[in-house]
């Protein structure tokens, strides 16, 4: 709360001490410690930078707290956008379509009507001759001939210029119209007059995507702040347009498209069409381009006033239809042509003429422009208060959820939310700020935003290509790519059917019916393919499962039998619950206190075990690192491993001895870590056994891979983690296996399992499946997010051991439907089912860093493994789901730019298999100062 009112203070705002879900109104903008260029560092880079840090994002120091707190306020995070101000992309359809015309029409409209205007081209080539912030300066204030005046550079650009000296990166305080209430600024820029990347490999000077957003960001701030913040000189609400260079896909400095680089904002859009012979194709493809890309068109220009080639009518029927905007026609540009002396006609008084034969539609076009804004805000506004009406959300009490305490999900960028945070006062627009999404969208999200749109286009291309395809009897290309990828991948060296449904829940249904079936064939009560099977079918034993508390295999029926009894479990939640399993209390693996140690349940893994004392030394000494507790060559041979299996052996053979108890048909379990339970590291000792002990009886070994597994914990598959001899006969796959983006589960399992379906009858078969199985949108996303994964010129994180991949990831794309097509002749690089290499991910968790955090006085223990960080909190009691000991923590968390969800006394964060390890970092960092701030109960004197 100090930081909060430090922050808000620093920009003129009033401090408001237990919303740290909202910001003041000066501070609105300035959220966001995970920005994606450390702040401080860059403004340091930059000329001016002292004056920038006073001026314009208040950055504070904040050691006047104390010691403890030596680090500064986070200022602008980049992609932040305030909704003070309508902000406007301007795209167009190709280069030389008129995007600047258009934009100068638009400022010189909103001069008119009183609007304070900023002009923003971030990126452009062919400088200083070139500049169409000039170019809109001169036309939009009618100031003939003083453009280059009227604009201002940042230092990039002024290198270009030949001023070495010159630029600024303040051009609301050091540029400004006549009226001091219109700005138009180049930010980057360079000699040549070639595309941005080209420019960069010839000149030099190379800004990154990330300095690009930066840049934008704090110019969009600088003008809120000028227009309707605390440094408001201008007498009102303004507006801004920011001009791409050339057109929507066109490569920015690094290369990368505009629409993907400039997407974490999600500004709107104006396209700006192509009014000439072809330019129906170009103007519809960029237009499904944007809106592919999750962009809101506002509206489409086109300049082909009487050129008679139906441009304008064509795309405004196309963008009426089918994205539900607006198309504006203008009267034809006028032509350039040379003139005497070299002059070029076109660009002085023809071209005020034309804006003033357009102003009639430049000032619709600006009306509709505030109009949508206005309404975007009015949508966001009331979403929370809607949602409480209308919506009923899982896991939820209703009751106990404020109504500020509604998260309002603008968008999605990779890894972050774009979430709309009100104003402390609740009467400004606030604004959309990127955060972190810390449960990874429970646990599905699996790429970055430079990887997401290649997941978007395997989903355009498989819908428009099959739409959907009912699957008895069928077979497409993408069901069979993704069995191909999984079976490669996860299920490599032990499956070879894949059975698809739509989540982890009905996932784990099939696989139980499967394991039955198999544990029936198996001990003879059922012969496989036999017309008897059906004869004697009813008199096949009830049978229960092997399995362990504190699991969670799904919220439907028989899942639930398959869980012991919980608070999902409990009268209120399942009335028709029927426990049907042997269940067992499992030790647990944290560290704790700075080392990783085995923790015994109390009371025994079952309660004929209770007061027996099992591995002391792993629960005293235990391990420096997680690494030791997963060596198979020292735990096999350990007194707990011989102490492991005797147990289970025991409570096996009891229940094989009872006459009156159901027979264990399979272990199912899910595999390393329990999810849902509390983020629970099961000794993997203790689960390696199980899986050893149970194959040795010829019991089918059912593993719920749901959460845990395709990369999650580090492996592609968890059950590579618990050594060789450990992989199940099935396993169940969902939410990484689509990269977040669609709901599909896979159930994959052995031919033997499979064997034991068939007969001459549809009777024996498995009669399972729902409409939407093997869903061919699902199905083309899961197969391009598993060769993403395996890809390493793709994911950072993936360390391939043992051999060298021969290239790719194995996959190759037919000449349809992209990303659907696995070389089946020679599947090679790190996909390849060959023993001589292995995949893993590098460790995303510093462990220096989270040992760190083990040893604060509030945390119990801590779990780091793949791409999950998980603390206990020590709440004094006993913890658990219904604990509220995190919550504060994830809502102060929210000021760090992460957005968090409290799983009882757990405070975990989950990154994607592609998060960069330096956004890791900063989120270790963001979660550290904050446990620490609570372990000191935020007391001044501790500090």
């Amino acid at each position: 709360r100090r930081l909060a009112d430090a922050r808000a203070s620093a920009v003129g705002g009033r401090p408001r001490a237990r919303d740290p879900n909202m910001t003041s109104r000066g501070a609105r903008r300035l959220i966001g410690l995970a920005s994606l260029t450390p702040p401080n560092a860059w403004l340091a880079a930059q000329p001016g930078a002292q004056r920038a840090r006073s001026t314009i994002v208040g950055l504070v120091n904040l050691r006047g707290l104390g010691a403890a707190r030596d680090f500064h306020t986070p200022v602008l995070a980049a992609g932040n956008l305030s909704l003070e101000v309508p902000a406007f992309c301007v795209w167009g359809a190709n280069t030389a379509v008129g995007k600047t015309l258009v934009s100068a029409g638009l400022a010189r409209s909103a001069r008119r009507h009183g609007l304070p205007t900023f002009y923003l081209k971030p990126v452009q080539t062919g400088f200083p001759d070139d500049s169409d912030a000039s170019f809109v300066a001169e036309k939009a204030t009618g100031a003939r001939g003083q453009g280059p005046g009227m604009s201002t550079m940042g230092h990039h650009a002024a290198t270009a210029a030949g001023r070495a000296q010159g630029g600024t990166n303040l051009p609301l305080t050091d540029g400004g119209g006549p009226a001091g209430n219109f700005w138009a600024h180049t930010e980057y820029a360079w000699r040549r007059a070639v595309g941005p990347h080209v420019a960069v490999a010839e000149e030099g000077r190379f800004v990154s995507d990330r300095a690009l957003l930066a840049s934008v960001t704090n110019q969009l701030a600088q003008f809120a702040d000028t227009v309707v913040g605390p440094n408001e000189r201008s007498g009102g609400a303004g507006i801004a347009f920011v001009e791409t260079a050339g057109g929507v896909c066109s490569p920015g400095p690094s290369g990368t498209p505009q629409c993907d680089l400039l997407r974490p904002m999600r500004m709107p859009a104006i396209l700006v069409g192509d009014g000439n012979l072809g330019g129906i194709s170009t103007t519809l493809a960029s237009l499904d381009v944007l809106s592919m890309r999750g962009y809101d068109v506002v509206a489409v220009v086109v300049a082909d006033g009487g050129a008679g080639l139906g441009n304008s009518d064509a795309i405004g029927r196309y963008a009426k239809t089918y994205h539900g905007c607006p198309t504006f026609r203008l009267p034809r540009v006028p032509e350039r042509r040379v003139v005497g002396g070299g002059a070029t006609a076109g660009s002085g008084e023809e071209i005020f003429e034309w804006m003033d034969e357009g102003a009639k539609t430049f000032d619709a076009l600006l009306g509709r422009l505030v109009r949508w804004h206005d309404a975007r805000i009015a949508e966001l506004r009331g979403a929370a208060d809607e949602a409480r009406e209308i919506l009923w959300w899982p896991f939820t009490q209703h009751d106990m959820v404020p109504r500020e305490n509604v998260a309002v999900i603008d968008s999605r960028s990779g890894e972050d939310f774009g979430v709309y945070v009100e104003d402390v006062e609740g009467a400004g627009p606030g604004s959309v700020q990127l955060r972190f999404d810390g449960a990874a969208s429970w646990w599905t999200q699996g790429v970055s935003k430079e990887l997401q749109h290649r997941l978007v286009r395997a989903a355009a291309a498989a819908a428009g290509r099959w739409g959907h395809v009912m699957f008895p009897e069928n077979a497409h290309e993408a069901a069979l790519d993704a069995a191909r990828g999984l079976l490669l991948g996860a299920g490599r060296s032990w499956a070879t059917r894949v059975f698809y449904s739509d989540n982890g829940s009905t996932a784990m249904e099939v696989a139980v019916k499967m394991a039955i079936r198999a544990f029936y064939v198996r001990k003879g009560h059922v012969e496989a393919g036999s017309p008897s099977a059906i004869e004697t079918a009813d008199a096949l034993p009830q049978v229960q499962v092997l399995a362990l508390d504190g699991s969670y295999h799904g919220d439907t029926l028989g899942t639930m039998d398959m869980q012991a009894p919980s608070v999902f479990t409990g009268p209120l939640q399942t009335p028709w619950y029927k426990p049907r399993g042997l269940f067992m209390n499992p030790p647990t693996l944290q560290l704790r206190k700075g080392r990783w140690v085995v923790t015994q349940p109390r009371g025994g893994i079952r309660p004929e075990f209770a007061g027996e004392s099992w591995g002391l030394d792993e629960a005293t000494r235990g391990w420096e690192t997680r690494a030791e507790a997963f060596d198979w060559a020292t735990r096999d041979g350990s007194d707990l491993a011989k102490r492991y299996r005797s147990a289970v052996e025991k409570i096996l053979d009891e229940n094989a001895a009872d006459p009156t108890a159901s027979p264990v048909a399979a272990l199912v379990m899910e595999c390393v870590l329990h999810g849902a339970g509390g983020m629970d590291l099961i000794d993997p000792l203790f689960q390696r056994t199980l899986i050893l002990v149970c194959k040795e009886r010829g019991l089918p070994v059912v593993l719920d891979e749901v959460f845990a597994g395709i990369w999650r914990l580090g492996a592609e598959g968890a059950w590579e983690l618990l050594g060789d001899g450990c992989a199940p006969d099935i396993s169940c796959y969902a939410k990484l296996l689509t990269g977040g983006l669609v709901p599909l589960a896979i159930t994959a399992s052995t031919e033997d399992v499979f064997d034991a379906f068939r007969g001459p009858t549809k009777t024996h078969a498995l009669l399972h499946g729902h409409s939407y199985t093997a869903y061919p949108v699902g199905c083309a996303v899961a197969a391009e997010a598993m060769r993403i994964y395996r890809d390493p010129e793709a994911n950072p994180n993936l360390i391939v051991e043992g051999a060298e991949p021969v290239g790719g990831s194995g996959f190759e794309s037919g000449d349809q439907g992209a990303g659907l097509r696995i070389d089946r002749e020679r599947p090679s690089g790190p996909i390849a089912s060959s023993s001589d290499s292995k995949l893993r991910l590098r460790e995303l968790w510093d462990e220096t860093a989270v040992r760190e955090i083990s040893l604060l006085p509030n945390v119990a223990g801590v779990t780091a493994i793949g791409c999950v960080l998980a603390v206990e909190v020590d709440d004094g009691g006993g913890g658990g789901y219904s604990s509220g000991a995190t919550k504060e923590i994830v809502l102060k968390l929210r000021a760090h730019s992460i957005q968090a969800r409290p799983l009882g006394n757990v405070l975990y964060v989950m990154c994607a298999p592609t998060t960069a390890p330096e956004r890791c970092a900063q989120i270790l960092q963001s979660v550290t100062r904050e446990l620490r701030a609570s372990a000191m109960d935020d007391d001044d004197d501790a500090w």
